[in-house]
């Protein structure tokens, strides 16, 4: 073998070892081989052994590592003489799932993770419900989150989805349903019960639910509206609802697209642009830790006019919620 051939040799097997360094998974690389669960009770003096081994205790709160696998973590949970055990499945990683998907490594990187214990993990927050006799028995009973406290501050972001408008159309009052929109706000806990919400958002009748390019001909009209809201809130185990006044300003437009080749000409031909004021109902659903899925409907009977007047419109539409706890007093 030459020396040249030899200095090929050596490249081309440091290009192999580094492009299987590439292609090996993204959650075999990201991932530890434990971590780190905070654990709670709903009741004190609480204290837990998990996996069946008994040598080990923890008294709750505790933060315990806990090995990756594809296995349930069994946690038995004793107080007193009073026993209970749940079961707290594992799941895939987000380097499972999309890590493998946009780093290039595709299949190849999926078959590796397969094959490995880091690409599964635990909620990182687990509370033992204790305090629930219908379901005391249940090896589900837990929740992976904690429950509202004073001082509690959340912010919110949704998309509205499933858009139902009855608003002024400048010669009378009609409907108009449709999707997609955008709201924030936040929610803070002056007890460990209620709490105030204000949100500020916007949402459409577009004719699909996610964004996409759509061509208009023709005769058509858009509606679109923006509001404002404070509430008062609790909660009741996963569902959380609010009440309160609500500002909103909708926009009725009507259009025509003219094809005069090679340009569309789009006139608007009448509009109408209403202001309101009125009540705020709002209910969600809390499906994880920061996946909600909610409703809201906010019927107006204020006209905002420079001689405001009385007149019933509302905006009723669905949303998917996401809420990121910022602050909670340790």
């Amino acid at each position: 073998m030459t020396l040249t051939e030899q200095i090929v040799k050596n490249i081309m097997t440091i290009l192999v070892v580094c492009l299987l360094f590439f292609l090996n998974s993204c959650a075999t690389i990201v991932n530890n081989n434990s971590i780190a669960v905070n654990i709670y009770s709903d009741t004190d003096s609480v204290k837990i052994y998990l996996n069946n081994d008994t040598s080990i205790y923890y008294n709750l709160p505790a933060i315990i590592g806990v090995n990756r696998s594809k296995d349930d973590l069994i946690i038995t949970a004793q107080k007193d003489t009073i026993q209970k055990t749940i079961e707290v499945k594992s799941y895939n990683t987000a380097a499972f799932w999309w890590g493998n998907l946009f780093n290039g490594t595709g299949v190849i990187g999926y078959a590796i993770d397969l094959t490995n214990h880091r690409r599964f993990k635990y909620p990182e927050t687990i509370l033992i419900i204790f305090n629930d006799d219908n379901n005391f028995d249940s090896k589900t009973n837990y929740n992976t989150w904690l429950p509202p406290e004073k001082n509690l501050f959340n912010l919110k972001y949704s998309i509205p989805e499933g858009n139902h408008l009855y608003l002024n159309k400048g010669y009378d009052y009609g409907t108009t349903f449709g999707f997609l929109g955008i709201s924030a706000g936040f929610e803070y806990y002056f007890s460990d019960k209620y709490c105030l919400n204000v949100d500020f958002g916007g949402l459409t009748d577009f004719m699909l639910p996610f964004p996409a390019p759509v061509d208009y001909m023709g005769d058509y009209d858009r509606s679109f509206a923006v509001y404002s809201d404070i509430q008062l809130g609790s909660d009741y185990k996963n569902l959380h609802y609010d009440v309160g006044i609500q500002f909103t300003r909708t926009s009725y437009y009507e259009r025509e697209t003219v094809d005069l080749f090679p340009v569309y000409i789009d006139t608007l031909k009448h509009k109408k642009i209403q202001n309101n004021l009125g009540f705020a109902f709002s209910s969600y659903y809390r499906i994880s830790k920061y996946f909600n899925i909610g409703i809201n409907y906010y019927p107006s009977f204020l006209v905002l006019e420079r001689n405001p007047k009385f007149h019933y419109s509302h905006l009723l539409f669905f949303e998917l919620m996401f809420r990121v706890e910022t602050y909670r007093h340790s």
